[in-house]
C-alpha cells in the first residue's frame, strides 16, 4: 500500500466515524482511548507554563535550550507526581499541569503554581542561571477540557489537550512577566480562599491586611476581561 492510499483510507476513517468520548478524571485507566476518534472529557484547573525566552537561548545554542527545557521538565514532572496532578509536554517550550475538579479545588492549584514560580525564580534560580537567564510565565484557568491520544500507549503524557480553558491559560501566561509570574482568570480568582487572596504585613509597626493580587485589564476573543497577577512568596517548604 502506497503513502497516498494509506493516508487516504485513514483520513476517510477518521472523518466519517463518530467522535466518542468518556467523561472521567481517571488518568490511570485509559483503555477506552485509542488513536481513533476517542477522547477524555473532564472539568479541571489548568496550569500552563511557558519558557518565554527559549528563542533567545536557541541563538546561543540548541544544547543550552535543550538543557533548560529538561531542567524545567523534571521540576514540573516531580511537582505533578508529588501533588497528584497530571503532566503534559505541550510544546518545545511549554508544559501543562492538569488537576481534575473532583479531586482538587482552585485554591490548591493556584497555591501549587505560586510555589512553583518561587521554586524557579528563587530556590533554583542560581543553579539554572549558571547556564542562562530564565524568564517564564504561568497562566491558570478552569473549565472543561478534552484530551485525545496521539500515541498508542497507556500514558497520560501522550494526550493532546483541547479546550477554552487551555487557550485562556495560554493567553494569561503571555501576559505574565517578571516579577508577576502567575496570572489567573477572574473566575479562578473568585473561587480562591481568602487565605490566598490577602496576607498580613507589618507596616510602620502596624499590622495591615494586604492584597496579594493586582487586577489587570486585557482583551481575549476581542472582549475586555480582567485577570489577576501576583508575586506572592510561598514555598513548598511551608508544607
Amino acid at each position: 500500500m502506497g503513502i497516498l492510499q494509506s493516508v487516504t483510507e485513514k483520513t476517510k476513517q477518521l472523518a466519517e466515524v463518530e467522535f466518542d468520548y468518556t467523561s472521567s478524571s481517571d488518568f490511570n485507566n485509559l483503555e477506552s482511548l485509542n488513536q481513533d476518534c476517542t477522547g477524555l472529557v473532564m472539568e479541571a484547573s489548568v496550569i500552563y507554563l511557558e519558557i518565554n525566552n527559549i528563542d533567545i537561548m536557541l541563538k546561543t545554542g540548541k544544547r543550552l535550550a535543550a538543557r533548560v527545557y529538561k531542567i524545567i521538565y523534571h521540576i514540573l514532572h516531580e511537582i505533578c507526581e508529588t501533588t497528584g496532578g497530571h503532566f503534559n509536554c505541550y510544546s518545545p517550550k511549554s508544559f501543562l499541569l492538569i488537576y481534575p475538579k473532583d479531586k482538587f479545588d482552585e485554591t490548591f492549584v493556584v497555591d501549587i503554581a505560586i510555589k512553583t514560580a518561587n521554586l524557579l525564580n528563587i530556590n533554583l534560580r542560581e543553579i539554572i542561571e549558571k547556564h542562562t537567564h530564565l524568564n517564564f510565565g504561568i497562566g491558570i484557568d478552569h473549565g472543561n477540557i478534552l484530551g485525545t491520544k496521539t500515541i498508542d500507549e497507556n500514558g497520560y503524557a501522550h494526550i493532546a489537550w483541547f479546550g477554552h480553558a487551555i487557550e485562556k491559560a495560554i493567553a494569561l501566561c503571555h501576559l505574565s512577566q517578571r516579577p508577576f509570574f502567575v496570572s489567573v482568570s477572574r473566575s479562578v480568582y473568585h473561587h480562591l480562599d481568602d487565605s490566598l487572596k490577602t496576607t498580613t504585613k507589618t507596616i510602620l509597626g502596624i499590622k495591615k491586611e494586604v492584597n496579594l493580587w493586582n487586577r489587570v485589564s486585557y482583551l481575549f476573543d476581542n472582549t475586555k476581561k480582567h485577570l489577576y497577577q501576583t508575586n506572592a512568596q510561598r514555598s513548598f517548604n511551608d508544607e
